[in-house]
């Protein structure tokens, strides 16, 4: 579908609430959104509960299309890539509890909980603050190495190093 016809649909949804073109826009479209999801590793119905998502974002916000800023087809793209940040933010988000932790690393050991509980705290007596960080970044945050250096604007080799020797650290109090 050429630009000027989808510049149009959006203008009758925008000004009149165009149900049609509305459902011209969708049919042009969301095999095309589910498809971009679908190439980027998310589950059929993730892709499709984005998808849905996108196209209700299109219709409520026709209004704030500007053909003079992009095409049509780059700013609905625009919204399915935000939708998609979202979506890994709200994966990534979950908070993590030291008995989550606990209950990880011990899953198959008969420890006591205060055995654990007592590790525990001793590694975190142990680490200072950028130790601690680090590793929560790493573990939890799941970032590469790479993106940690750059937040924290220290070299590569340095970042691997300070990992390297925290983790032994915390290996004297888990052994």
């Amino acid at each position: 579908m050429e630009n000027d016809k989808l510049i149009d649909l959006a203008a009758k949804i925008a000004n009149t609430r165009d149900e049609k073109a509305f459902s011209e826009i969708f049919d042009f479209l969301a095999p095309k959104v589910n498809s971009y999801y679908l190439k980027n590793n998310l589950s059929f119905e993730q892709s499709e509960e984005l998808t849905q998502e996108v196209l209700s974002a299109v219709w409520l916000k026709a209004d704030l299309f500007n053909p003079d800023k992009s095409k049509f087809i780059t700013w609905a793209f625009t919204i399915a890539r935000n939708k998609k940040i979202d979506l890994y933010r709200k994966q990534n988000n979950k908070k993590i509890e030291d008995q989550d932790v606990r209950d990880f690393l011990y899953q198959h050991n008969n420890i006591s909980d205060y055995e654990i509980e007592s590790s525990i705290n001793k590694i975190k007596q142990e680490l200072d603050e950028n130790q601690q960080k680090l590793i929560k970044m790493s573990f939890f945050e799941q970032k590469s190495h790479k993106k940690i250096a750059e937040e924290l604007e220290i070299p590569l080799g340095t970042v691997k190093s300070r990992i390297r020797s925290t983790l032994n650290k915390m290996q004297k109090f888990l052994t």
